[in-house]
């Protein structure tokens, strides 16, 4: 369990860091895309236990994406960026005209990409808003059920918190919006120290 309630505060604090990262995906998304306008919105940042995690992200029996970034350093973060694969085909079609986002090699360099992406710029926020060192691993992704996604990462990482933030996300490209999630999987004690140096506790 954390040694410390997790408040709105808290909360509000890692979904700016996420709009921080923003500008940055967004700029990188817009060159992949090759849009003139793409729009970013992190609209809900919620505290979910780790067992509802599956639920929260969808039905739990309906295959999704997932790709995750392993951040070490000064803490330990994982971060997830999950999507369903009518979200993951829209992407791809997107980034690949005169496909059908089928989740081939081409298509899952996409997923990897614009996963590495978003996983990156928001651990790139939390390191200059508090001067963190994190050292991000290659980007993995995984296809299966959103259960045993979230299993997998947290046996390969060992992550024992109890909590996990939720943070929804929302593209909106010129012809197609992409809904998605995020989760920070921290291990023990990054959080606190996170919120320490933001001023929060």
């Amino acid at each position: 369990m954390h040694a410390f309630k997790i408040d709105d505060n808290m909360l509000d604090a890692l979904k700016e860091l996420a709009n921080i990262g923003i500008g940055n995906a967004v700029t990188s998304l817009s060159q992949l895309l090759g849009e003139e306008k793409i729009n970013m919105v992190i609209p809900v940042a919620t505290l979910v236990p780790l067992q509802d995690a599956p639920e929260s992200l969808g039905e739990e029996e309906i295959p999704v994406a997932g790709v995750y970034i392993k951040a070490a350093g000064d803490v330990d973060l994982t971060v997830l960026f999950v999507l369903s694969l009518d979200s993951a085909a829209n992407l791809i079609t997107n980034l690949i005209p005169g496909t059908k986002g089928g989740l081939d090699q081409m298509g899952i360099s996409v997923l990897i990409e614009v996963g590495n992406i978003l996983t990156g710029s928001y651990l790139n926020a939390v390191s200059l808003m508090t001067g963190l060192n994190l050292l991000p691993s290659p980007p993995q992704i995984a296809v299966d059920m959103s259960g045993a996604i979230i299993s997998t990462v947290m046996a390969e990482n060992q992550l024992i918190d109890d909590e996990v933030v939720l943070l929804r996300t929302t593209i909106r490209t010129m012809e197609s919006r992409i809904d998605g999630n995020i989760l920070i999987l921290p291990d023990g004690g990054a959080l606190e120290k996170i919120f320490s140096i933001l001023g929060l506790r």
